[in-house]
């Protein structure tokens, strides 16, 4: 297991879903229309994708704990439906990780 090659895969994965060019609600409706029908919403398949990661990371979760809270609320706050079903069960997990560990909430 390579801590600094998944921590630098979540990282990379969140900035690109974060960026400002990704965020398509800012844009016009054409644009907006133009995107979806040729690209669809980019950001709900890298989400997706960090989600199936984290679930396959094990007993290796609790390395990103509390790393990973700042980057996976980042993905929270972004307006798409979709994305936040698939990321906040994460925050759950992570609790649930610590808990079972530590038997305490502290980080």
């Amino acid at each position: 297991f390579n801590l600094q090659l998944w921590n630098n895969y979540f990282h990379l994965a969140v900035a690109f879903i974060t960026q400002d060019s990704l965020q398509l609600e800012n844009f016009s409706h054409a644009k907006y229309n133009k995107i979806q029908s040729k690209y669809g919403d980019m950001r709900r398949l890298i989400g997706f994708a960090i989600r199936d990661m984290w679930y396959k990371l094990g007993q290796n979760k609790i390395c990103f704990i509390p790393g990973m809270v700042g980057p996976i609320l980042e993905m929270t706050l972004i307006p798409e439906v979709e994305l936040r079903k698939a990321t906040i069960p994460i925050f759950f997990d992570m609790m649930l990780c610590e808990y079972q560990r530590t038997r305490e909430f502290r980080k």
